[in-house]
């Protein structure tokens, strides 16, 4: 687009750049077009890597046969025809959810669920980025391509797209729901969903009722208690025995001992070598929950939600029966989160926590034995490797729940660095 700015008859040509009316060959463009070519390359050795590991997408696979069992009217939760004989683990809804994919042929949509994940680690971030950063005056487009180049290798993000998960669908509609203008409308709906789906986003809801926030999380209720008579209306057999049996049982789930479950309870499983917790462990359990929802409740009081949103989705991580790393997905906003604090006015113990992300992009929690028998046999530096995330979880709730710092000029200078 032309705009004549000299003078005498004589025109200039300003040139739109990628970043709207930033110059084509301002810096701001330069960094936005070297990160894209970072993340373009990232992908690609992504996708190299998949290639050569040949991932088996098996939850993927099972969403397709919960929705085949749906359609053939099976029992959905009993024996089905899946890798491992794996078994149904969601509320029926999101079985409902999951027919249209058995409609697409295997391969289409294993396909389909690489590049569905890809695009939604960038808009993890760039929902992240508006949770962290709502006025969009610190942190530039450029960090878009910039977090999702590293992003792809977190440990938690690395393992939903090798399973074919909903983690990172799950987490995007959450942070997609508490971005919205406060008193959007129907704000909590996308919540309502997603516990309807998965259950343990209910967590949020909990957190919306500590923080005042009554008309959104009636919301949420109302849509999530819609998400369960809708289900109850086409299988009535399976609602029943889901919201009254199977929800509380964690081993339909999988192995609590496995070192791959950050939760306490998993933790507390593989120091004590005991199944049952037992009224201490329970007790630890149930202290964890109720002093992390605290700090999310500190956090958002001292610091918003930027803070509050991920404390309370690490309380839930901590106190859930089982949590796999995968689930820790959260790591994402958490780590865009200390990334623009670290360019403003920060403490001390933020750095460290920083230093602290290294848990996810390393595998530490891969570095334990897996296999069925061996975690009620781990040494105590393995006990301690497989600890990593409920270390770190437990390290942020303490920093989230501390005052904000007092900006400085200093900081407040350094924080131009954003552009």
């Amino acid at each position: 687009m032309r705009r004549p700015t000299g003078f005498g008859g004589r025109s200039r040509v300003r040139r739109r750049g990628p970043l709207g009316d930033a110059p084509a060959g301002s810096p701001e463009a330069r960094r936005m077009c070297l990160w894209t070519l970072a993340c373009a390359a990232s992908i690609g050795v992504y996708l190299l890597v998949r290639h050569l590991s040949h991932p088996s997408m098996v939850d993927l696979v099972v969403y397709r046969v919960e929705g085949l069992a749906v359609r053939d009217g099976i029992d959905l939760y009993g024996p089905l025809d899946t890798p491992h004989g794996l078994r149904a683990t969601y509320p029926p809804f999101a079985a409902l959810l999951f027919v249209p994919l058995t409609y697409l042929p295997a391969d289409l949509l294993l396909g389909l669920g690489v590049a569905a994940n890809l695009l939604l680690v960038a808009v993890v971030v760039r929902l992240s980025m508006r949770l962290v950063d709502p006025d969009g005056r610190r942190l530039g487009p450029w960090v878009v391509p910039a977090a999702t180049t590293f992003a792809i290798w977190f440990e938690p993000v690395f393992t939903t797209m090798r399973y074919g998960q909903v983690n990172l669908a799950v987490l995007a509609v959450v942070l997609w729901d508490f971005t919205r203008p406060a008193g959007a409308r129907l704000r909590g709906v996308g919540l309502g969903l997603v516990a309807g789906i998965k259950v343990t986003p209910a967590v949020f809801i909990v957190y919306l009722l500590l923080t005042g926030r009554r008309r959104e999380a009636l919301t949420a209720i109302g849509t999530a208690a819609g998400t369960v008579l809708f289900s109850a209306v086409i299988l009535p057999g399976a609602t029943r025995r889901f919201w009254t049996d199977l929800v509380f049982d964690p081993e339909r789930v999988g192995r609590v001992e496995n070192a791959a479950n950050q939760s306490v309870r998993g933790l507390l499983t593989r120091v004590t070598r005991l199944f049952d917790p037992g009224i201490g462990g329970t007790a630890t359990i149930v202290a964890v929950g109720v002093l992390g929802m605290l700090c999310a409740v500190l956090a958002h009081r001292r610091r918003g939600d930027a803070w509050g949103l991920p404390a309370a989705a690490v309380a839930g991580l901590l106190a859930s029966p089982i949590s796999w790393s995968h689930h820790w997905v959260w790591c994402v906003p958490i780590a865009i989160l200390l990334w623009a604090r670290a360019r403003g006015p920060h403490r001390r113990c933020e750095t460290l926590l920083s230093a602290g992300l290294i848990v996810f992009p390393s595998f530490l929690v891969w570095s334990v034995p897996h296999l069925p028998g061996q975690e009620w046999h781990l040494t105590g530096f393995e006990l301690l490797r497989s600890s990593c995330y409920v270390a770190f979880g437990v390290a942020f709730l303490l920093v989230a729940a501390r005052p904000a710092p007092e900006p400085s000029r200093q900081a407040a200078a350094s924080s131009t660095l954003f552009g």
